[in-house]
């Protein structure tokens, strides 16, 4: 069995159980799962993320969470944040990798596409 996902910041996991999978084995990696991609308070973060990704997480992260947002909101939100000016063509990029990777859910069609983290895994 293998488990892939990512957690808040982008970082990629990838667990495998090989063997008899069982419930329990199943539980303990949802639980680690959850742990990582739910944890409440912010990671201790090297000087290298401040990245405009970063931002961007740290933004949906504090502003956006539990609830839906446009890539209007989000650029809007991150000028009022962190005091850049950052084109709204980048932040609609930006949204797009976090869709592939796995981190943001997208809804709606090209002509208005909304956003919405992607909730922990539970069992």
């Amino acid at each position: 069995m293998r488990l892939e996902f990512f957690d808040r910041s982008g970082l990629k996991h990838v667990m495998t159980i090989e063997g008899d999978v069982t419930v329990e084995n199943i539980a303990k990696l949802l639980e680690y799962a959850e742990i990582v991609a739910g944890v409440e308070a912010p990671p201790l973060r090297p000087a290298s993320s401040n990245s405009k990704m970063n931002r961007l997480l740290d933004v949906i992260n504090t502003r956006f969470a539990g609830h839906p947002f446009d890539s209007r909101e989000l650029w809007q939100a991150y000028r009022e944040s962190w005091g850049e000016d950052f084109s709204l063509g980048a932040v609609s990029t930006y949204l797009s990798r976090l869709v592939d990777r796995g981190t943001l859910e997208r809804t709606g069609s090209p002509a208005h596409w909304s956003y919405r983290l992607k909730p922990s895994p539970t069992l």
